[in-house]
């Protein structure tokens, strides 16, 4: 029996209360029931649907959900670039996507840096060696 046919029988229960007593536990299971409804709403863990271009942010995502506890998945013919998860909501706001940011943040940095001191190795352009062509059409 769901919890919403439990709260009708309570309703129904209330109407036809024939005592303060009854009414008042009627009222009670009632506020009982809609608390219970209150709570799974809000602790019911949701699917979101995260959609990651760089497969270094994908693993990073797919490593901060797998300490945590969560499986991440795909459903068939997705692209990869989709990560699904099962999670409730005020932990995925709070916690693991809050996470992310900073992590996602720390790795951009890195690559950044990795990325400068690669091309200055390859090759490193000096202001000086820049050749000035023309002018600018106004």
């Amino acid at each position: 029996m769901s919890y919403l046919d439990k709260l009708a029988k309570v309703e129904a229960l209330l109407q036809r209360a024939s005592s303060e007593g009854e009414r008042q536990a009627a009222e009670t299971a009632k506020g009982r029931i809609l608390a219970k409804i209150s709570d799974l709403q809000i602790n019911h863990p949701i699917e979101f649907k995260i959609s990651l271009e760089s497969p270094w942010k994908r693993r990073l995502f797919a490593t901060l959900c797998s300490k945590h506890g969560y499986k991440t998945y795909r459903y068939a013919r997705q692209r990869r670039t989709t990560i699904h998860v099962r999670i409730v909501k005020s932990i995925m706001e709070e916690v693991l996507w809050p996470e992310f940011l900073r992590y996602s943040k720390i790795l951009e940095e890195l690559v950044e840096e990795i990325l400068k001191d690669l091309t200055d190795k390859i090759h490193k352009v000096q202001e000086e060696e820049l050749e000035i062509v023309g002018e600018i059409a106004h």
